[in-house]
């Protein structure tokens, strides 16, 4: 049985496709829940009841932004470490030899 290894210019396309998922991801879940919290933010002529139910649910869509974010903070700091240890040029350098 054969394994075949994918050259360094398919990793890098690879892990740039799964980086650019992550924040596309990230980013529609902060738009999505954002305007969920909208939604939610006018009070007048509710009563305590409702008041407290969506205050709760507003702070389930306040979770989940934070929850997104930090996903973008992760991914930034991966990015960093890559380019630290040179990850990031060589995949650069890889590109322009192609074009």
């Amino acid at each position: 049985m054969s394994t075949i290894t994918p050259n360094p210019a398919q990793q890098s396309q690879q892990r740039a496709l799964t980086i650019n998922q992550r924040i596309n991801e990230a980013a529609n879940t902060i738009v999505v829940e954002y305007a969920a919290i909208i939604a939610l933010a006018p009070v007048s002529g509710k009563d305590r009841t409702t008041t407290a139910t969506e205050s709760y649910e507003i702070e389930c869509h306040t979770t989940s932004i934070v929850r997104a974010i930090e996903d973008l903070l992760m991914v930034s700091r991966s990015l960093k470490e890559s380019w630290i240890l040179g990850q990031v040029s060589s995949s650069f350098q890889l590109n322009d030899e192609q074009t």
